[in-house]
């Protein structure tokens, strides 16, 4: 009879325990199929917001290249017609034509290193011509400094007259 006490209190311990620990699996296992339903769903809102993102980004891409386009053209317009003004006033003001030759000294150097210039472009290693209209030899080298400052490393190489307007 002590043995049928036995197997019976080991029955309504084991049973409980036993129950107390099935229940803690399938909590478990739920809290991990729900935790992997979240990650799924999150890597597909990422995927499609890096899509949006990568669109946007094509389009203002896009835009910039189109700006960039305008910019250059209303650039060369304004040139253009800053030319003719100056022709213009010179032909008023009876102002004469000076070339000057100028390139920069920094570029110069880097390029001698091997090395491009962090801003300028190639070409202001070499001499490059300009066209300005003035009174005279020393008005037009102030203006070209003010436009080209030494201190960034643009050397003025010549000033010649190049023709009189009347």
């Amino acid at each position: 009879m002590g043995s049928f006490w036995l197997i019976m209190g080991a029955m309504l311990i084991g049973v409980p325990g036993a129950t107390f620990i099935v229940l803690q699996l399938i909590a478990q296992h739920k809290r991990q199929v729900s935790a992997y339903e979240w990650s799924s769903a999150e890597v597909v809102r990422r995927g499609q917001r890096m899509d949006e993102l990568e669109k946007l980004s094509k389009n203002a891409q896009q835009k910039i290249a189109e700006l960039t386009k305008q910019k250059l053209e209303l650039e060369a317009q304004v040139t253009k017609l800053e030319k003719l003004a100056s022709e213009a006033v010179a032909q008023e003001t009876n102002t004469k034509t000076f070339s000057i030759g100028i390139y920069n000294s920094e570029v110069r150097r880097a390029h001698m290193m091997g090395e491009k210039h962090r801003q300028l472009d190639d070409k202001w290693g070499e001499i490059n011509y300009v066209e300005l209209n003035g009174a005279g030899e020393d008005e037009v080298r102030r203006t070209i400094m003010r436009k080209f400052p030494p201190e960034r490393g643009f050397v003025i190489e010549s000033v010649h007259l190049v023709k009189k307007t009347s």
